[in-house]
């Protein structure tokens, strides 16, 4: 299969496993809402926050670095190298995943007093189990991700979806309220790693040569990017986490709301980094600057388009989606929602780009870049969320969210001399402009009137004056593939 097809369908694969998984999550998020309340939901959040931030520490990198060295060796066709790698990251995940449920368990209680949730210490405790399995699972997706089996990467992501939705709503019904919800969360990881490994017998071998050998270059490369990685968890959290230390488990449930709603669309520039993060690891490793570059012109072209259209319609109708989603109880996440959408789109934008730093061997890069805005992130936080809430929360990320993507941008126009098509760009902000302000026009008469008045001339404008022939060739390639059910038989 030609490289550019191959591209597309894999960006189909993920995108539509992406789409699932987001409809699946946006069933799971009300129900949770309905059933726990703000308080239940602000508790639950806090746990599995808490211990995404740990399994990011935990793992050190070493999925990642599965993904981009099995690339490597895929595209040198060396599939013992990958297979020995696979192996020994697998060992070693187990090893690290028990010590590290023994951790979280005896730090439970810390975690409790320093937010001051009684409730937090058993909940903490219920979930310690799961990291080596997350840990497990997280291997194998990175291992599939490495390969480019996007079928088997997408349908394992519906699969731990699917259970999660389908056994907390289970226990939930009995009662069992949010230890019923990690329960379920828990239960799916397990069976979905069960189903995996079954898979598994088809790529991989378990061979355990240059076992010390090959840890110490996952773990090298890993622990490169681990602190970044670290950071960037920490910044993804940080309004969330001083909002359970400033204020109560109620407001963390508020805040949950409107940040789940606005970062959801990151699904576009998460499946399209999830496919360029290997490949733009192999067209390094090849020299390949020229395709390297049309990637992220592309990458970020299309994401721009998708984002900005879906951040708009959210921003029209966020009272009335936190309404009928989430019950009036939830309407003081209306605000912090809007506020949010800019922030989250304009970094979903580059967010597509996924690890260019580290597909073009510069994690140092990500390390000098990442303390800054979380750094901003803290200090805005402490200085807004005492006085203005969970508003002055989303104030501080959406700043943050934009000082990060301006680095970002420098770093990548000054060392990787890539640039950013500066002039499409501009149009597009042009776009965005006329479009707010014909729904504010036109808002007199009525404003789902003027929402949709206003959503239809972006997407006109978008596709006659900011795509390409090529790039509606892509679009209606994928979307005919997609009917013929292409991407199920490939």
């Amino acid at each position: 299969m030609r490289p550019t097809k191959k591209f597309a369908f894999d960006v189909g694969w993920v995108f539509a496993s992406s789409v699932v998984v987001l409809l699946l999550h946006f069933f799971q998020k009300p129900l949770l809402a309905k059933y726990l309340g703000p308080d239940g939901l602000g508790l639950l959040s806090m746990v599995t926050m808490l211990a995404s931030i740990i399994e990011l520490i935990a793992i050190f990198g070493i999925d990642g670095a599965l993904t981009k060295y099995v690339a490597e060796y895929k595209g040198k066709e060396q599939g013992d190298k990958m297979c020995e790698l696979f192996s020994g990251a697998f060992v070693t995940i187990l090893i690290i995943g028990v010590i590290t449920s023994l951790i979280f368990f005896l730090c439970s209680n810390i975690f409790a007093d320093i937010f001051n949730m009684s409730s937090l210490s058993s909940l903490l405790k219920i979930y310690a189990p799961v990291f080596p399995f997350s840990f497990t699972y997280a291997i194998i997706i990175s291992y599939f991700n490495g390969l480019r089996e996007m079928r088997f990467y997408a349908l394992s992501r519906i699969l731990q979806a699917s259970l999660a939705l389908a056994f907390i709503l289970a226990l939930l019904i009995i009662g069992l309220g949010v230890e019923g919800a990690l329960w379920g969360t828990i239960f799916a990881i397990i069976v979905t790693v069960c189903v995996n490994m079954f898979i598994m017998k088809k790529f991989v071998r378990f061979k355990f040569s240059n076992y010390i050998k090959n840890i110490k270059m996952l773990a090298s490369f890993g622990s490169r990017i681990t602190g970044a990685n670290m950071i960037g968890q920490i910044y993804y959290n940080i309004d969330t986490l001083m909002i359970g230390y400033f204020l109560t488990s109620t407001e963390v449930g508020y805040y949950a709301v409107a940040i789940s709603l606005s970062r959801f669309f990151w699904l576009v520039p998460r499946a399209i980094a999830t496919v360029a993060y290997p490949a733009m690891s192999e067209y390094w490793a090849n020299g390949n600057r020229q395709a390297v570059n049309k990637l992220v012109d592309k990458s970020t072209k299309y994401s721009a388009c998708i984002l900005i259209f879906a951040g708009m319609s959210i921003v029209f109708f966020a009272k009335d989606i936190i309404t009928s989603l989430f019950t009036p109880e939830f309407l003081p996440a209306v605000l912090p929602l809007a506020i949010l959408i800019t922030g989250t789109v304009i970094s979903g934008i580059l967010r597509s780009l996924g690890g260019i730093f580290a597909s073009a061997g510069r994690v140092d890069l990500v390390l000098k870049m990442s303390p800054i805005a979380p750094a901003v992130d803290i200090l805005l936080n402490v200085a807004l969320i005492p006085t203005y809430g969970i508003i002055g929360a989303a104030t501080a990320t959406t700043v943050a969210y934009v000082l990060n993507v301006g680095i970002s941008i420098y770093f990548l126009w000054r060392v990787l001399e890539i640039k950013l098509d500066i002039f499409w760009f501009a149009k597009m902000a042009i776009l965005i402009g006329m479009s707010v302000i014909l729904f504010y026009v036109f808002s007199f008469l009525n404003y789902y009137i003027s929402s949709m008045i206003a959503l239809s001339i972006y997407g006109i404008a978008v596709v006659k004056y900011l795509l390409t022939k090529e790039d509606r060739g892509f679009f209606v390639s994928i979307a005919k593939h997609a009917l013929k059910g292409d991407f199920i038989r490939v």
